[in-house]
């Protein structure tokens, strides 16, 4: 009897960490910056780069120069990563507590959000999701799977896939009907995996299962699990950090947001004529309500 494979197991932070270190090792500086990520990666997931610099007894420079050794553009970058893959093992509860109190929640979340939104436009790459775009419209089959809170950003990239005239099938919630689609998938199928903050383990099977039958895999997420690396075509990382209990969305629909705005650029006509077909069915059916016209009054006579 042929042997099971065995599934790696989950990467802890210090694995992931000195997952980066570079063959040739870093020089005393860069050595001194990575001990203080090692030793305090909470703190070093939010301070700046200047105090890191000041911790390790290095120079902002450093930093930098670490940062790019270990396989990221920067500092804020490789902070992203850190930050999400803290973050991963922690509870809702354990969240919410490392958030100062706040006697203004409300803006707070949305200034949280507005940063959020800041630093995905400056870390993702509009030519990556061009490609993505491409992949879909190539894809006899696109499958979007997401769990949790998020399964809302995977129905609005489903659906606005949809009206827009794309092959796709939603599978939210639903590990039975998620393993039985992938049992069905081949070369000409595209499986996107949106799952962020605690990546859920049957979007790791789904994704891997779907990369052996030959799928293309695209993940939208906050950080790249290991399990992951070797099958995800692609990976657009924006961050999911909320103000209190809650992961925030903000980020990860502006991401789909941007796709299928990217996807109509490519084949605008597909897109219209799809969308036409889809008012007339509305109409049809009646979905959606309109207010009674208001009767014309006479103008009255002077």
């Amino acid at each position: 009897m042929a042997s099971r494979p065995v599934e790696p197991t989950p990467e802890s932070l210090d694995e992931w960490l000195r997952s980066l270190l570079p063959p040739g090792g870093l020089g005393a500086q860069g050595q001194a910056v990575f001990q203080q990520l090692h030793a305090d990666p909470g703190h070093a997931s939010h301070a700046p780069a200047a105090e890191i610099a000041e911790l390790a007894g290095a120079s902002v420079s450093s930093v930098t120069r670490t940062a790019q050794r270990l396989g990221f553009p920067g500092w804020p970058r490789l902070q992203a990563e850190l930050r999400s893959r803290y973050l991963a093992r922690l509870s809702l509860v354990d969240i919410a507590a490392s958030h100062a109190d706040s006697q203004m929640p409300f803006g707070d979340a949305l200034r949280n959000d507005q940063r959020a939104l800041a630093a995905a436009s400056r870390s993702i790459d509009e030519a990556q999701i061009l490609r993505i775009a491409r992949r879909i419209i190539k894809a006899d089959n696109i499958y979007v799977t997401s769990q949790g809170s998020f399964a809302a950003v995977g129905l609005a990239l489903a659906h606005n896939m949809g009206i827009a005239g794309y092959p796709v099938r939603e599978l939210l919630n639903e590990p039975a009907a998620l393993s039985n689609a992938v049992s069905r998938m081949g070369p000409a199928d595209l499986l996107i995996v949106c799952s962020y903050w605690r990546i859920y383990d049957v979007a790791v099977i789904a994704a891997r299962s779907a990369h052996r039958r030959g799928a293309a895999v695209v993940l939208l997420a906050d950080s790249l699990p290991q399990a992951l690396r070797a099958v995800a075509d692609e990976v657009v990382i924006a961050p999911a950090e909320g103000t209190s209990f809650f992961p925030s969305l903000t980020a990860a629909t502006a991401v789909q947001q941007g796709i299928v705005a990217t996807l109509a650029s490519l084949d605008p006509a597909r897109t219209r004529t799809a969308m036409t077909a889809a008012e007339r069915s509305w109409q049809d059916f009646k979905l959606l309500h309109h207010e009674p016209s208001r009767p014309t009054e006479p103008r009255s006579r002077k």
